[in-house]
């Protein structure tokens, strides 16, 4: 009798179970901002991979030439939190307006702070609301233009940066004698009121940041990601990093990380976002170039190469393996042999293959053979992908095989959207994943590595134009520039049969560009 209650009991259960209704699973999605690597290639990754994305209206997120309304996007996310299974936002969206606004703005610090505790109103609203966050320790550039920072940086940019580079030492180590004189002369060259407001707002940035680790510890988030934008070795940005790590002895690596870098940090939680709501870990195995390998530390960034691939991964939601037997994917990390990150545009980018690249080639060859899944962060130059890596692999017929591709940028943005795009493809069609690999090898490959240089001595300099405000160029650098990416889209990636590509400038600059295939 006992027997037939319970196996009647079990049916019941089965047939609640069955008739549970099936929906798309969703997660909310608030950018830095609208450009394509934030915006539109991230939410394209996602759709792609299954899932619905719910995202702000376009026109409520920072552009070029203007900032977000932080209470108005606060507003569009109470209003639709119940809609995700996930959400994932900008910490420096909802709170300065957007990654740019967070290097320029002038908000009391009490309007920030008042911001960051809608963090625990969401909360408390929401009680079951899974909320990942990822937000920026405010960037320490050696020099920058276009309106990315405040105007004085393009004037004293390069003084601030070595001011703050010597005294980041001076407390790691003793400066010399000539040292200190050079800083002392470093700062009567800056104004005061110049330092003033530049100090001014990283204290509020750091006041934030330690708000937000506060409430990590508080179990408002699921996941805390801090990105250091642009830092060096030595630099205010590293400088403050270290100081944060008093703040964050005590969380774990499941609840918390910082690592170089900021425009990757959406596809690493949306990652780590999709890998819990699907309860998934995928273990991964990861390769380098002989040489320097994981040793090295790339331009723009303060973290040998390793350790900041490990934490990648473990941010995203995979398991990192020392071996490669039993590991659900290779990341193979295309480094440069002596350890040098160039940039991509440099003459050093050349087609002809090194011993050590042809090596790696054959590395990653006799994985696909293997039917293993790989995917590839190339980051042996910068702000572009290594010529010579993809001529060999275009020789090879090994792109279409891969789970994801990127090399753009910096090391980190290019490790993180490698890592979260394969992630991603684990639930894509082979066309869709294959469309996301194009539209890299576009961008990064294509434009970054060889058309944005061409363009830049042949039609820009010759006109005596500035290269990060185009305005009247703009229909002139668009012709051309899509011209030549489909040339080479025809020369080197037949293999991916792309009928239509286009190419814009959505920022008005050269830095970076919109592409779409089909």
């Amino acid at each position: 009798m006992k027997n037939k209650k319970g196996i009647l009991v079990a049916l019941l259960f089965l047939l609640l179970v069955i008739n549970v209704p099936v929906y798309a699973q969703t997660i909310m999605y608030v950018p830095f901002d609208n450009r394509p690597v934030s915006y539109e290639y991230v939410t394209d990754t996602v759709e792609k991979g299954g899932f619905e994305i719910l995202v702000p209206p376009e026109e409520y997120l920072a552009a070029r030439t203007r900032n977000a309304n932080p209470d108005q996007l606060w507003e569009w996310v109470f209003a639709h939190a119940k809609e995700a299974d996930r959400v994932v936002v900008s910490a420096d969206a909802l709170i300065y307006g957007g990654l740019v606004a967070s290097r320029t703005h002038e908000i009391d610090e009490d309007i920030l702070l008042k911001r960051t505790e809608n963090f625990k109103k969401l909360k408390k609203l929401n009680p079951s609301l899974k909320l990942y966050v990822f937000s920026t320790i405010m960037r320490s550039p050696h020099a920058s233009s276009g309106g990315v920072e405040p105007a004085y940086y393009e004037t004293y940019g390069p003084a601030i940066f070595r001011i703050h580079a010597l005294r980041d030492k001076s407390e790691i180590h003793t400066l010399t004698h000539q040292e200190q004189e050079e800083l002392k002369e470093l700062i009567a060259q800056v104004p005061t009121d110049v330092m003033v407001n530049w100090l001014n707002r990283r204290d509020k940035n750091y006041e934030v940041n330690v708000k937000l680790i506060q409430e990590v510890k508080e179990d408002i988030f699921n996941y805390l990601l801090l990105g250091r934008d642009d830092c060096s070795p030595l630099s205010r940005s590293h400088q403050e990093s270290r100081w944060l790590e008093k703040e964050t002895a005590d969380l774990p690596a499941s609840k918390y990380l910082s690592f170089p870098g900021a425009d990757q940090l959406g596809m690493v939680m949306l990652a780590r976002a999709a890998n819990d709501l699907t309860f998934t870990i995928p273990s991964v195995a990861v390769i380098y170039t002989q040489g320097v390998g994981d040793q090295t530390i790339p331009s723009y960034e303060d973290t040998p190469v390793g350790k900041n691939v490990r934490d990648h991964l473990i941010a995203a939601g995979f398991l990192p393996l020392l071996s490669d037997k039993k590991a659900d994917m290779i990341l193979a990390v295309n480094t440069p042999a002596d350890g040098w990150t160039r940039e991509a545009g440099v003459e050093a980018n050349k087609v002809e293959a090194n011993k050590e690249t042809l090596a790696f080639v054959k590395q990653m060859q006799a994985y696909l053979l293997a039917k293993r899944k790989v995917a590839v962060a190339d980051i042996s130059f910068a702000n572009g992908s290594d010529n010579a890596l993809l001529y060999e692999m275009t020789k090879s017929k090994m792109l279409p095989q891969l789970e994801s591709y990127s090399g753009w940028n910096t090391a980190s943005n290019t490790i993180g959207y490698t890592i979260g795009q394969a992630a991603f493809a684990q639930r894509m069609t082979t066309a869709n994943k294959n469309n996301l690999i194009a539209v890299r090898l576009l961008d990064d490959w294509a434009y970054q590595a060889n058309v944005r240089g061409a363009l830049t001595k042949e039609v820009l300099i010759p006109a005596g134009h500035s290269n990060v405000q185009l305005d009247e160029m703009l229909p002139t650098l668009t012709k051309e520039a899509t011209e030549r990416v489909q040339a080479f889209s025809m020369q080197n990636l037949k293999a991916f049969s792309l009928k239509k590509i286009e190419v814009s400038f959505p920022w008005n600059r050269m830095f970076e560009v919109d592409i779409k295939a089909k």
